[in-house]
C-alpha cells in the first residue's frame, strides 16, 4: 500500500510518508524526489520516484492522475490531452491538498477497474474516473505503464503497476 512508500530524498529532510496530503505547500511544486518502500521481507518493492503536486479532484490514494502544470488531475476515460501521467499516494481532492505521485518504480497501491488485467498487456484509461484497465475501447494508451503480474478483480482495486514516466499517447482509436 501507499503508506509503505516514503520520500527518503535528503533534498525534502526527514522522511516523509507518500500517504499523507499536506494543507499546506511544503515543498515546491514540481520537485521531484526518491522514496522506498520501508515495508520489510517479500513484500518490499523497493524504491521509486515521485513529483510534489497540488490536488485537485482525486478522491483516494492510488488514484491515476495527469499532471498539469503542476496539479494532479484526475485521469478521466476519454484523455485525449498528453500530459504525464502518475498515481497518487494520498487524497488530494482539492486546490488546498498537496501531496507525491509516482512516476517512476514499481507501484503496489494504483488503481484497477473491476476487470482482470493479464500480465503483460498494455493499459489504458478506465471507464471510470481514476482507475485503468486494458480495454482499448474505454480510454486512451497509457506509454510507460505496464502491469508486470496479473491483476484480477478480487484484489480490492489494488494492482502493481511498473511505472517509467507514463504518459498518455494516443486515444484508443490511434492505437
Amino acid at each position: 500500500m501507499a503508506a509503505n512508500f516514503v520520500i527518503a530524498d535528503p533534498s525534502v529532510g526527514a522522511p516523509s510518508p507518500i500517504s499523507v496530503s499536506d494543507s499546506v505547500q511544503r515543498w515546491p511544486l514540481g520537485a521531484i524526489a526518491n522514496g522506498v518502500d520501508v515495508n520489510t521481507g517479500t513484500t518490499n518493492i523497493g524504491g521509486g520516484q515521485f513529483i510534489y503536486c497540488q490536488g485537485s479532484n482525486v478522491a483516494s490514494s492510488g488514484q491515476w492522475v495527469q499532471i498539469q502544470n503542476n496539479s494532479a488531475v484526475l485521469l478521466t476515460n476519454n484523455i485525449s490531452q498528453k500530459f504525464p501521467v502518475g498515481v497518487v499516494g494520498a487524497l488530494l481532492s482539492a486546490t488546498n491538498c498537496y501531496g507525491w505521485v509516482q512516476v517512476q518504480g514499481l507501484c503496489d497501491y494504483a488503481r484497477g477497474t473491476n476487470s482482470s488485467i493479464a500480465a503483460g498487456v498494455a493499459l489504458y484509461g478506465g471507464s471510470v474516473n481514476g482507475y485503468v484497465n486494458s480495454a482499448s475501447v474505454d480510454g486512451g494508451f497509457i506509454l510507460g505503464a505496464i502491469c508486470p503480474v496479473s491483476y484480477t478483480s478480487s484484489q480490492s482495486n489494488n494492482m502493481t503497476v511498473q511505472l517509467h514516466y507514463p504518459v498518455v499517447h494516443g486515444s484508443s482509436a490511434a492505437v
